[in-house]
């Protein structure tokens, strides 16, 4: 478990870093057209705040990847030339880290609901064995000894 977790903050780390240097790179004659790639950037940024969370806390990973959104706005706001930043980003950031969140909290809750469903039908079948052994074996007889 703490592999795979630690595996997750790496990976998520790199994307991380890889999004923001690209948040400050300009685009020539961008004209509003990249909105989707806003949108789709910010998908794995709460797919990974996800896994690294829990799906119980799917709330903070939301809030955190908005927060994330404003923060580099307000970064481009600051360091880029006027009229980079647009308030317009941070929706449509929070609309894909909202769908990134969405995914991922529905595909965890769709494994742990097999894995119980599926331990469930193991044990069913365990319990079914076991006492079918025991009634065979309570059923059976002791050997009777002839040779007294």
């Amino acid at each position: 478990m703490f592999r795979s977790r630690f595996v997750v903050a790496v990976c998520a780390a790199l994307y991380f870093a890889a999004l923001a240097s690209l948040a400050f790179v300009i685009a020539p004659g961008s004209n509003g057209r990249f909105w989707f790639w806003t949108t789709l950037a910010f998908v794995p940024v709460g797919v990974f705040l996800v896994c690294m969370f829990g799906r119980r806390r799917w709330w903070a990973a939301l809030a955190f990847s908005v927060v994330a959104a404003a923060w580099l706005e307000a970064a481009q706001t600051v360091w880029m030339p006027a009229g980079y930043a647009d308030v317009v980003d941070i929706l449509l950031a929070s609309i894909g880290a909202g769908t990134g969140v969405a995914l991922a909290v529905a595909v965890s809750s769709w494994r742990a609901h097999s894995r119980r469903t599926r331990g469930a039908r193991l044990t069913k079948s365990t319990s079914k064995l076991s006492s079918n052994r025991r009634a065979s074996a309570s059923n059976s007889a002791a050997p009777l000894n002839l040779d007294r």
